[in-house]
């Protein structure tokens, strides 16, 4: 189920109280995760809200060349096509060899590309004017720190950067199956990590995935 914004406060266990292969072990879920609803808490869950907000800030144009992380089955892109939001180009990278297969198949256009790999790590031949990613980065351990540095390297001055997140404070492995990693934010840890990557943050935002469900949107512009 999602979590709400307003969320209870947890304790956050520090790096050293995980074992020494949690960043390998963050990864396992995700990459043999099918294209499905056990991305999404075993139901579906439409992207149009995000998007709508994503445009609200000027993420689209005809000019606008995009970067998805964590595409999954494709809720984003899925929400750009129903409400023709433009682009020149949509890259979307997953760290899934399912998602990429499966994505590329029900998305086969020229200005689509779906590339496998880390977020982390990958190396792309694209410069960017927007990043988007949706219930992605909160699974990133220890934080989306490593993630947006990588990422900036290809932005383009000025390029917009809008995630969410869940607000709150709590760093853990699930207990049921001990690999899936979250990690919630205040705002202060999210706008502190921005200047570490370096992004200036734009703004604070809420998206609505589900009646009663909202996450934190973060909204950023690359300096340079």
């Amino acid at each position: 189920m999602l979590q709400p914004t307003a969320a209870p406060t947890f304790t956050t266990m520090s790096d050293a109280q995980f074992p020494a292969d949690a960043h390998e072990r963050s990864r396992t879920r995700w990459r043999a995760a099918p294209p499905n609803e056990g991305l999404t808490w075993g139901r579906r869950v439409s992207g149009d809200a995000f998007i709508e907000k994503a445009a609200s800030y000027g993420a689209f144009g005809d000019q606008r060349t995009v970067l998805e992380i964590g595409p999954g089955y494709g809720r984003l892109l899925r929400g750009c096509q129903d409400q023709s939001q433009p682009f020149r180009r949509y890259v979307a990278v997953d760290i899934s060899e399912k998602n990429v297969t499966y994505l590329a198949r029900e998305f086969a256009r020229n200005d689509v590309a779906v590339v496998h790999g880390d977020v982390e790590t990958i190396e792309l031949d694209d410069r960017f004017d927007t990043v988007i990613s949706s219930l992605t980065l909160k699974h990133l351990y220890p934080s989306f720190l490593a993630a947006l540095r990588n990422v900036r390297r290809y932005l383009n001055p000025g390029a917009l950067v809008i995630f969410d997140l869940v607000e709150g404070s709590l760093s853990e492995f699930a207990p049921v199956d001990e690999v899936t990693f979250s990690r919630w934010y205040s705002r202060e840890e999210v706008a502190e990590l921005l200047k570490e990557v370096p992004l200036a943050l734009v703004a604070f935002d809420a998206v609505e995935h589900a009646p009663d469900f909202r996450r934190l949107l973060v909204v950023a512009r690359n300096p340079d």
